[in-house]
C-alpha cells in the first residue's frame, strides 16, 4: 500500500470531528426524520446538480431563477435550509483541504 494509511485514517477522523461535519450530520439526521421531506430534498439536490452541470451563461441564469421559484416552498422550511447550508459548509471544507494539498505539492 501507500505506507501512510494510518495518517490518512487519522486525518479523516480529524475531519469527521470538526464542528462543520458534526453540524452537517446533525442537520441531515434531523431532515431524515421526515422521510417524505428527505426524498423531496434529495430530488431537489439531484435536479440542481444536473442543471448546474449541463447549463451555462444566460440559460443558466434564467433556469436557476425558475428553478428556485419552483422550489421556494421547500427552501422555506428551516430544516431544509439548515441542511443545505451545512452541506455547503462541508463542501467548502473539502475544497479547502483539496486546494491546500494541491498547492503544497509541486504538481502540474
Amino acid at each position: 500500500m501507500l505506507g501512510f494509511e494510518k495518517e490518512i485514517e487519522d486525518f479523516t477522523q480529524t475531519v469527521c470531528d470538526t464542528p462543520i461535519y458534526k453540524n452537517y450530520i446533525e442537520k441531515k439526521n434531523t431532515l431524515k426524520l421526515d422521510e417524505d421531506l428527505w426524498n423531496k430534498v434529495s430530488e431537489y439536490r439531484k435536479r440542481k446538480f444536473e442543471m448546474q452541470a449541463l447549463l451555462s451563461g444566460d440559460e443558466m441564469f434564467d433556469r436557476t431563477e425558475a428553478f428556485n421559484n419552483e422550489y421556494e416552498w421547500l427552501l422555506s422550511d428551516v430544516r431544509v435550509s439548515e441542511y443545505l447550508d451545512a452541506e455547503l459548509a462541508v463542501c467548502r471544507l473539502l475544497q479547502k483541504i483539496s486546494t491546500s494539498l494541491i498547492m503544497a505539492l509541486d504538481f502540474e
